[in-house]
């Protein structure tokens, strides 16, 4: 598998199905971002995920060129890890990162454009899933652990949930509970849909007090992330992920597993 490609596209539409590599999440290079006076930068800027995550970066912002360049722009390595060249409007930068660590990366035109992505290889083993995230864990296999976020240094994280006890083709579709408890009250429950054995969602979060989220769907049938965004306040939470159906098949057996996490915002 390719580690990193560049790729033409109008606008942040779905991906082809011809693609090398699908990605997970996408990283927006919003409109004005080249101008000397503006804060926008990379949306979103910092970012946590798992390792073996597939990350794109559009350029949304017409009629001007952008770079996806590792390093900051005053460091000895630039350009050593990934550099994506010029990145026209309407086209997209692709990458897969595999290694832990602290990634920073700017925009070589325009250097005030700075971004970086934390990528961990903790996981925590439940009774029917292996949760891998972008959080950090107490150690790399845990029986009953605790993953914590702090939301000041991170604008999101991504989970994985991989099934251990159920196994799916790419064409059989899981249908997801995903349930979020602040101690023992659900603050957020919905049901989502995934193809094979990898379930994923990014959890964001809100400033407002109303839950919101999006779907990111590169290709018919559906791959990358779900986007959770929740208002989070520090504390102890639970999240909850129960598989209800298998295909068209309600699930007789309780597949679920339950995931603690702690919040620092």
């Amino acid at each position: 598998m390719l580690s990193n490609e560049a790729w033409g596209q109008f606008g942040i539409a779905p991906f082809t199905a011809t693609n090398t590599v699908q990605p997970t999440s996408i990283i927006d290079i919003a409109g004005g971002s080249a101008q000397n006076d503006t804060s926008l930068s990379y949306v979103h800027s910092d970012i946590s995920i798992p390792a073996g995550t597939t990350i794109a970066w559009f350029n949304d912002n017409p009629g001007q060129p952008h770079t996806v360049t590792s390093g900051l722009s005053n460091s000895s390595d630039i350009g050593k890890e990934f550099n994506s060249g010029i990145i026209p409007y309407s086209a997209f930068f692709i990458y897969t990162f595999y290694k832990p660590g602290i990634f920073h990366y700017h925009d070589s035109l325009n250097p005030s454009l700075k971004g970086s992505v934390y990528v961990s290889s903790a996981f925590e083993v439940g009774h029917n899933f292996k949760l891998s995230s972008g959080a950090k864990l107490p150690a790399f296999v845990v029986a009953d652990g605790q993953i914590t976020w702090d939301t000041y240094k991170r604008d999101r994280i991504l989970f994985n949930f991989e099934p251990t006890t159920v196994q799916a083709d790419e064409t059989t579709p899981l249908t997801y509970q995903i349930t979020i408890y602040n101690d023992t009250k659900p603050i957020y429950s919905k049901a989502f849909f995934s193809l094979g054995n990898v379930f994923q969602f990014e959890l964001i979060d809100s400033d407002n007090n109303k839950h919101q989220y999006t779907v990111q769907i590169f290709t018919d049938p559906i791959t990358g992330a779900y986007n959770i965004q929740i208002p989070l306040n520090t504390g102890l939470y639970t999240i909850r992920a129960q598989i209800t159906a298998i295909g068209s098949n309600i699930s007789e057996q309780e597949i679920f597993d339950e995931f603690k996490i702690k919040i620092i915002s």
